[in-house]
């Protein structure tokens, strides 16, 4: 008797996931690799589109192989990293390299638009501002610094649509990817005329297939199968890019949930029907009735922990254990979680945005410091999920972060609200693998197969007087960084005049 699975890619910036999951959500196998971003130039971000297809065909069959004899995936479905461009020729070949989302060349064309009215127009017809890594700020810097490579461009994909391509040739996209800046928000529909409106209208069709979340976009080529072990006419499903795929994966797809990724950034989601008015996060469809996610990310993340750990000689176990034992308010310390070099982008954007800790006197120790990096991380936490456009019914968290129950409760405490962590670890790839369950046909929607495929492992709840403490000081930690604004542009200046100056 055959037993059927469900098979998963997760293509993540720099690690490649194939999991297995049975029918009832539990993970069965999983392969990795590990893939490699190049930087050409300062502030360019790289990687080669073949290679990604070659490991991603490496961890296929790498997964395949642990399945027991008389066990065969009824599918696979695909996500991945978001954002930036993969541009194939009319031939189905590599246009050029693929640039990543991390990239920041064409910043100072968002800088252009911004300034000449363009920006606001796009927000206007999608919704949301895109930023520089996103395709359309990078296809308007190809056509200025690379016309050969515009020339030879047939269609732009993202990273989880290359791959389809490879495994079905079919040219598709989902909505998430290209909520921004191509979709009109009111129709779900491609808005072609903002090619004219950038001054790019020779690219009016290179964009692929627009395919629904729970939908088949094709199916597994004789090629594909003898590069991967899969069976030919599998069906393909490509889900929406990592980010939202990790919110189904956590279970948050009715209105009003909501979805924070504790990792090397912040990420925090809120499930709503149709578009808001409001614009101050990345608002995207998700193609599934008419759910929209709007999405928040920080810069602030887990490095801020491995950065204190290492400042203060411990190991991460031990950065909490010292959290542990200071009081709530880290006995008088704020801590402004911007260590970023690239400064912030949520929920306010400032390039400037520099960490501190604010109120240090000499009876502070190690156990203080370290309380107020937990604390900072969690009220940046808070000033995220502030500025979603209505306050959230539920939160999940997810990521790395979910190890420390320090952080989590902490998390639960500055929202005043119980926080849950789903069970299971490679969300991204569940929440595909989900949406491969609907489009076979096993569920009639994703709400119903989220109900049955995602857990709770942990739950938070608030703990009454730290959650009172906390709401006077996320108010301190808001007027912090306010202040800070105009103190951080002008250290930028300083040590830019300083730059290369040398003191004895």
């Amino acid at each position: 008797m055959t037993r059927e699975v469900l098979l998963a890619v997760d293509a993540g910036t720099t690690t490649i996931k194939a999991v297995v999951f049975d029918a009832d959500g539990a993970e069965r196998a999983i392969a990795t690799r590990e893939s490699t971003l190049s930087r050409p130039e300062p502030g360019h971000v790289e990687c080669e589109m073949g290679a990604v297809w070659g490991l991603t065909a490496e961890t296929i069959r790498e997964a395949l192989a642990s399945l027991p004899d008389g066990t065969e995936p009824r599918g696979i479905a695909l996500t991945g990293q978001g954002d930036g461009l993969w541009p194939i020729t009319a031939a189905g070949e590599p246009a050029r390299n693929a640039i990543c989302w991390s990239d920041s060349r064409a910043a100072g064309i968002v800088t252009e638009w911004e300034e000449e009215g363009i920006l606001e127009r796009i927000v206007e017809r999608c919704g949301s501002a895109p930023y520089p890594g996103m395709s359309l700020p990078l296809l308007s810097w190809l056509a200025r610094e690379e016309p050969g490579t515009v020339d030879r461009i047939g269609t732009i994909l993202s990273c989880s649509d290359w791959l389809a391509y490879r495994l079905t040739g079919e040219r598709t996209t989902d909505h998430p990817e290209t909520t921004v800046p191509y979709l009109d928000r009111e129709t779900g529909e491609y808005d072609r005329d903002v090619f004219d409106l950038v001054g790019v209208p020779g690219l009016r069709e290179v964009l692929p297939r627009l395919s629904g979340a729970t939908e088949v976009v094709g199916r597994v080529t004789g090629e594909a199968a003898a590069e991967t072990g899969l069976a030919e006419g599998l069906p393909v499903v490509s889900a929406p890019f990592d980010v939202p795929a990790s919110a189904i994966g956590s279970g948050a797809v009715r209105p009003g949930d909501a979805a924070v990724t504790l990792g090397t950034s912040l990420t925090h989601q809120l499930i709503v029907d149709g578009p808001r008015e409001t614009t101050g996060g990345i608002q995207m469809s998700l193609g599934i009735d008419d759910r929209w996610t709007y999405a928040i990310g920080s810069n602030a993340g887990t490095p801020t922990l491995e950065w204190a750990a290492e400042l203060l000689g411990a190991e991460l176990p031990a950065l909490e254990g010292l959290a542990r034992e200071a009081p709530v308010g880290a006995a008088g310390i704020c801590y402004q979680p911007y260590l970023s070099t690239s400064g912030e982008r949520g929920p306010f954007v400032d390039p400037h945005a520099r960490g501190g800790f604010v109120g240090l006197t000499p009876e502070h120790d190690e156990t203080h410091l370290a309380r107020a990096v937990y604390e900072g991380l969690s009220l940046a936490v808070r000033d995220c999920v502030d500025a979603l456009p209505t306050s959230p019914t539920s939160v999940a968290v997810s990521g790395g972060g979910t190890r420390s129950s320090l952080w989590c409760q902490l998390v639960a405490d500055c929202l005043s609200r119980p926080v849950v962590v789903p069970a299971g670890e490679q969300l991204g790839a569940r929440g595909a693998a989900i949406c491969l369950e609907v489009a076979l046909g096993s569920y009639p929607s994703i709400a119903e197969a989220v109900d049955d495929w995602c857990a709770v492992e942990t739950r938070y709840d608030p703990r009454p007087e730290p959650a009172a403490a906390y709401d006077e000081l996320y108010e301190l930690y808001v007027t912090v960084r306010e202040t800070m604004a105009p103190i951080w542009e002008r250290r930028t200046a300083t040590y830019e005049r300083l730059d290369g100056t040398e003191y004895w």
